[in-house]
């Protein structure tokens, strides 16, 4: 993230606020995606100069995630959770809003010129060279950190799970180290399966597939904390309101995606079952 403050410092004085309201003023492209090559229920809709569909899906793809958080819940205290998870989402916010306001109020790229990598581009125009190349390497590394984490989280669910007797046990294994090996390399298959796609298709895929697990954690948290919980009807209200808006997203994230995603999705779910299947085989054998 240093260079991105870097270059929000450097930028600020030379920020103009009027850059942030301008309009395309030629004629509308819509940009290379892949997700626009693929079919769907819906047409692409494009309204203002943006595709809706690969808009949502790259906004919801770029702040899921925040609910692996829980996966370390057993690890840590309540206290270290909470800070974490407030922490995390005013990073992350202010991480994507205020290099994006900067960059575009602050340099003289047009709306139609934006493409991968446009970031180094502005910060070599606002910060110099060194900046440009600065952002390039450390979006790097913050890829491989993100693979890291993001992988270190799925096992961690998934040896949960293991634990609890929702799958098999062999995911509950641990190597010497302390770590679950055949968790890990599950998400290391699933992963070297999506590596022929597209990445536009597979952010759209990692939404569909993040969709489905939130709406069963919002079942969840409606089951415990609204059907059977005993805090006051005011708060079940609140609690009930507070879940409307998340479960619109995703609803409009489902009804976008592609028919290649709907074939994702009921593959995914048929390997959940077959899952199911095998765990249930196990607890028989044993």
């Amino acid at each position: 993230m240093a260079p991105f403050v870097l270059m929000v410092i450097i930028g600020i004085p030379k920020v103009d606020p009027q850059k942030w309201l301008q309009t395309p003023t030629g004629e509308v492209e819509v940009f290379d995606d892949d997700s626009l090559a693929q079919k769907g229920w819906f047409p692409v809709a494009n309204l203002a100069g943006i595709a809706f569909r690969p808009f949502i899906n790259n906004l919801y793809w770029n702040f899921n995630g925040f609910d692996q958080g829980g996966h370390y819940s057993s690890v840590v205290t309540k206290k270290t959770l909470r800070n974490g998870m407030g922490a995390s989402f005013f990073m992350v916010s202010s991480s994507y809003l205020l290099p994006i306001l900067i960059c575009t109020g602050a340099t003289d790229i047009e709306q139609d010129e934006w493409k991968a990598g446009s970031f180094a581009t502005a910060g070599t125009e606002i910060g110099g060279r060194w900046l440009g190349n600065w952002i390039v390497v450390s979006s790097g590394i913050s890829l491989l950190a993100q693979f890291f984490s993001g992988m270190s989280a799925d096992s961690m669910q998934i040896q949960g799970m293991a634990d609890r007797g929702q799958l098999p046990s062999l995911f509950s294994r641990r190597s010497p180290h302390d770590t679950p090996t055949y968790a890990l390399l599950l998400g290391l298959l699933v992963i070297m399966a999506l590596l022929p796609l597209r990445f536009g298709l597979i952010v759209e895929l990692s939404n569909f597939a993040f969709c489905l697990s939130v709406t069963v954690e919002f079942l969840a948290f409606a089951q415990l904390r609204i059907r059977k919980g005993d805090c006051t009807k005011l708060r079940k209200a609140f609690y009930a309101i507070m879940l409307v808006a998340p479960m619109l997203f995703n609803i409009a994230v489902v009804l976008l995606a592609s028919y290649a995603t709907y074939i994702y999705g009921a593959c995914l779910t048929v390997f959940g079952v077959l899952l199911i299947i095998a765990k249930r085989i196990d607890s028989s054998c044993c």
